[in-house]
């Protein structure tokens, strides 16, 4: 599925993963990933998303939930790992599953390949 900026924005609005714009913070602010105590312990960091790459997060949300979104930070910053383990699995969790999406584009096929892989052996 894909979705348009403005479908985009909501989606992700409606999940509650942007800081809470109804805090008086301001409209870059209001598209900002909270990703407070995700990289580090007692840690404050916020992603921005641009309007363009709203779809991008919005798909990734889509098809894997919050992990979507981790993947999609770790990305945007160099593929930066987190001190939690967890963290680390889901996004690589993600990753594998990327690029049997881009080695596999027709979904109904990739449906029957049979492709498996192991968390943790390469992080």
């Amino acid at each position: 599925m894909m979705f348009d900026i403005e479908e985009s924005r909501e989606l992700l609005k409606r999940a509650g993963v942007f800081y809470d714009c109804d805090d008086g913070y301001d409209s870059a602010e209001a598209q900002t990933l909270n990703q407070n105590d995700t990289w580090g312990w007692a840690s404050a960091f916020g992603q921005f998303v641009p309007d363009v790459d709203l779809p991008v997060v919005a798909e990734l949300f889509f098809s894997y939930g919050y992990c979507g979104i981790l993947y999609w930070v770790s990305r945007k910053n160099d593929d930066m790992k987190s001190e939690f383990a967890d963290v680390n699995r889901q996004i690589e969790f993600v990753r594998r599953e990327e690029e049997i999406r881009a080695a596999h584009p027709d979904s109904s096929k990739r449906a029957y390949e049979h492709i498996s892989y192991t968390i943790g052996e390469q992080w």
